[in-house]
């Protein structure tokens, strides 16, 4: 009888610890599938990089005239159209 007693006991305490094991398997994969949903749905989570344009100034040409030359005065900045890229590490 003490031996049939001591089975029973066993074959409980395995079940318990299978199906504890299933649980923290299952609760692993939805935690792993859940991570991996955010990552798709709101992208990378790393350090974000910024384009920034650079835009140049040009002033107006200003014309100055007297009575025997005329002088034109131009002032401008020159874009190149080149970008700034920063990145943060």
């Amino acid at each position: 009888m003490a031996s049939a007693l001591a089975q029973e006991k066993l074959a409980a305490r395995a079940r318990r610890i299978s199906t504890l094991r299933r649980r923290i398997v299952a609760s692993v994969v939805a935690t792993f599938v859940l991570a991996w949903g955010v990552v798709a749905f709101d992208g990378s989570m790393g350090a974000e990089t910024t384009t920034v344009a650079a835009t140049g100034s040009t002033s107006s040409a200003t014309d100055t005239t007297t009575s025997t030359d005329t002088t034109t005065s131009a002032s401008s900045s020159q874009d190149d159209g080149s970008t700034l890229s920063t990145q943060q590490s």
